[in-house]
């Protein structure tokens, strides 16, 4: 006998609406649960149940789609979204979250249609205004950026996240007092942001406001020890003014920081130079080698270190190897001339003035070098025809009027000799360059007295 269901139709077919509602619920909020535990792959398989059940589910592709860009399947991101665009053209979140997605495939142009979208339907809606001006800003449309974060500002102000790309922007554009506007209002709004202080701080920095700079960085430090890069910029801007032992100290502590960071070891190289440490400038040139041993300026800094020790064949080693890596470094090649002239070897000295002038022949400094060269090999016309040069290029080059006053009086020339010295006196006087001006005062004296 045939058993008959108690049921009619209609109320069963109810009941199973419900059931299966209340399994997409289930599905769903598992769905959900495993994506905040980043259980990704059980996630969709939740959220694929769940459109099974209901294929117009649109919030299911929208979560979907966030699941897939977790994973960095974007194509598949996009696709949920597109769905759910078609079963609901008016939702501004799927366009806004479809060209999130477009924009980090560099698929731009696709990208800000669907931003542009997104805030048509929704005029208040923040996170398209600023998503579609970090598109404007990547692809250097810089005022449609300032734009559309001056939207998000508009909407939300204390959103410090706009404030700060506006800044950046506004810094990129040589706007400073706009920049540092938007860094201060950061700092109005959250006195423990690190990051606006350090920003302004590089503003301050590129207006050559070390002062600022420096209470900035300071301030960034304070907020957050770990903040190399403050450290680093802080040490730059003692070293802007000459206050070398704090910039030495700045360095040590980005050294302790980032030991692996050859840039800092050459910094703080300088800097010991400055202090005249030249046996500590030597050690750290020396880490930089061996943290980038490719880097001609590690080798360029020791040999000049070395120089000023009076160590000159490591000197002339280094300002080798620094050509040998950048063949057109001249001021290698300079400097190892004047180490050659220091060493009396004006024919190695000369050889190296010229290969300097091949990459640097505007260089009054390089001809007015070669002239003393030439000097002291009695090369008296050549040494005329270097200093000549030098004051050509230079018109004010006392060096080189004085330098050519002692071969016009070498070649007997008195009256050349007087003039030259005469120019060479008043430049240093104008130079403040009193023991050189006292100097020429003197040999214009013994002249005048027939000495």
């Amino acid at each position: 006998m045939e058993q008959k269901s108690n049921l009619k139709p209609q109320y069963y077919n109810q009941e199973l609406t419900e059931f299966n509602q209340n399994l997409v619920t289930t599905y769903y909020q598992r769905g959900k649960t495993n994506l905040r535990l980043k259980n990704y792959l059980a996630a969709l398989q939740d959220f694929d149940t769940v459109l099974e059940i209901d294929p117009q589910n649109v919030k299911t592709y929208l979560i979907r789609g966030y699941t897939y860009g977790e994973i960095k399947d974007f194509n598949q991101e996009i696709a949920n979204y597109s769905t759910a665009i078609v079963l609901n053209p008016r939702l501004a979140k799927a366009y806004r979250s479809r060209g999130y997605a477009y924009g980090i495939l560099q698929q731009y142009q696709q990208a800000i249609t669907d931003l542009k979208q997104a805030v048509e339907l929704d005029p208040n809606y923040i996170q398209a205004y600023f998503n579609l001006a970090c598109i404007y800003h990547l692809l250097a449309q810089h005022h449609l950026a300032i734009d559309n974060f001056t939207q998000v500002i508009n909407l939300d102000p204390q959103n410090a996240q706009a404030y700060y790309h506006r800044g950046n922007i506004y810094q990129y554009l040589e706007d400073y007092p706009a920049a540092i506007d938007d860094f201060t209002q950061i700092i109005v709004y959250n006195p423990d942001h690190a990051q606006a202080y350090r920003s302004r701080g590089q503003v301050h920095f590129q207006r050559e406001n070390y002062r600022s700079a420096i209470i900035d960085y300071s301030q960034a430090i304070f907020l957050n020890p770990q903040d190399w890069q403050s450290l680093y910029y802080q040490g730059h801007s003692y070293r802007q003014l000459a206050d070398y032992p704090n910039a030495w100290a700045s360095y040590s502590e980005v050294i302790n920081l980032k030991p692996r960071l050859a840039s800092i070891y050459r910094d703080r190289g300088y800097v010991s130079g400055k202090l005249k440490d030249f046996t500590g400038a030597i050690a750290d040139y020396t880490q930089g080698i061996k943290c980038e041993p490719q880097h001609p300026s590690n080798y360029y800094h020791r040999g000049n270190a070395y120089s000023f020790l009076r160590q000159d064949q490591q000197a002339i080693a280094d300002y080798t190897k620094c050509i040998e890596l950048e063949p057109n470094y001249h001021q290698a090649y300079f400097n190892r001339g004047v180490t050659y002239s220091l060493r009396r070897e004006y024919h190695k000295a000369i050889d190296d003035y010229n290969l300097a002038l091949t990459t640097k022949s505007q260089s009054p400094v390089i001809y007015n070098n070669r002239g003393i060269a030439y000097q002291q090999l009695k090369q008296y016309q050549q040494a005329l025809a270097d200093y000549t040069q030098a004051i050509f290029l230079d018109s004010d080059y006392a060096d080189a009027y004085y330098n050519r006053a002692l071969v016009h009086h070498l070649l007997e020339n008195q009256q050349k000799f007087l003039q030259d010295l005469t120019i060479a006196q008043n430049l240093f006087l104008k130079q403040k360059k009193v023991k050189l001006a006292q100097r020429a005062s003197e040999m214009i004296q013994q002249l005048d007295q027939g000495i």
